[in-house]
């Protein structure tokens, strides 16, 4: 059976910088054609693991390959496949977009054509106005479309959609899936837990040099025990005593004066199947403001970390 070797495989990676393990023993790998979202709060070791896998800064131990090769060498063969949206980037103010691409593209061995990705990253409209002139979220566009005109096979995105509006968040969301569904991978970073969530095949969450936490949503779920909310109002005057709920619901669900019941359960499932059951035997037509929320990767990332992430 033939096995896709990874697109980025980390091994025992350490960063020092005097008595400060600013990367203590990483262990990454990430397949081909996903999104891997990289979340930590500031001095976590993120930043420094990212520097080291894009090639600009030297690791202390351990192993690293992206696309089987390593970044240390810092050649030109290891750039060519790679793209990069930097955080903060130096932007020739005097150049429009177009003529930025234009010398990006010409890095690269088969680019597509700069209008195409500049219309990927929804900045056709500025696409002959200084860069000077650019808005801080159109600046983001450009760095963006810089980060994928070359095709890269592996693309890193720093904060991608800082200084996004909405719509333009989301415009850009379905940039990465594109990127993604042509078999491109993304090693993301962003302080957006909503954008991670949306976008992330896996996740992982860094924190003192070391991951402590990583899988797909469903996995760190399941794996720190977080439960599903399920809460309705029960209308006393119109339905059956509450103290006839079903299972669960009768001894572990709580009560609020407002009416309103709330089940915590890791089998969100079965309980809800319960309530159901109970609420077509008891002839109801509905169970008014009936909820059920499933624990956000923002609910998971503070109670591991217990601050946002930067």
């Amino acid at each position: 059976m033939t096995t896709t070797a990874p697109a980025i495989d980390v091994r025992g990676l350490r960063k020092h910088y005097g008595p400060i393990r600013a990367v203590d023993g990483v262990d990454l790998t990430i397949a081909p054609g996903q999104v891997y979202a990289l979340l930590g709060p500031n001095g976590a070791g993120k930043t420094t693991t990212v520097e080291i896998l894009e090639g600009f800064r030297r690791r202390d131990e351990g192993e690293a390959q992206v696309l089987g090769m390593d970044p240390g060498t810092g050649s030109l063969a290891y750039r060519a496949r790679i793209g990069i949206a930097f955080q903060n980037s130096a932007t020739q103010e005097l150049l429009s977009p177009r003529e930025i691409l234009r010398f990006q593209a010409a890095l690269y061995p088969a680019p597509m054509p700069p209008d195409e990705a500049l219309a990927l990253a929804g900045l056709t409209e500025a696409a002959d106005r200084r860069a000077g002139k650019l808005s801080g979220g159109q600046r983001r566009r450009l760095d963006l479309a810089a980060a994928v005109v070359g095709r890269p096979e592996v693309i890193f995105l720093d904060e991608p959609t800082t200084g996004f509006d909405p719509a333009a968040r989301r415009q850009a969301w379905e940039v990465v899936r594109g990127l993604t569904s042509q078999g491109r991978t993304v090693l993301l970073t962003t302080h957006y837990l909503d954008e991670a969530e949306a976008l992330a095949d896996r996740i992982g969450i860094i924190a003192r040099g070391r991951i402590i936490a990583e899988g797909t949503m469903d996995e760190l779920r399941r794996h720190f025990g977080a439960r599903t909310r399920i809460r309705w109002r029960h209308d006393a005057d119109r339905m059956p005593q509450a103290e006839s709920l079903p299972g669960a619901w009768a001894g572990e669900a709580s009560r609020e004066a407002t009416g309103r019941v709330t089940l915590s359960t890791s089998e969100p499932y079965r309980d809800l199947r319960a309530l159901l059951d109970w609420a077509v035997a008891a002839g109801l037509d509905d169970l008014p403001e009936l909820t059920i929320t499933r624990p956000t990767l923002e609910d998971l990332y503070l109670e591991l970390v217990g601050e946002e992430p930067s």
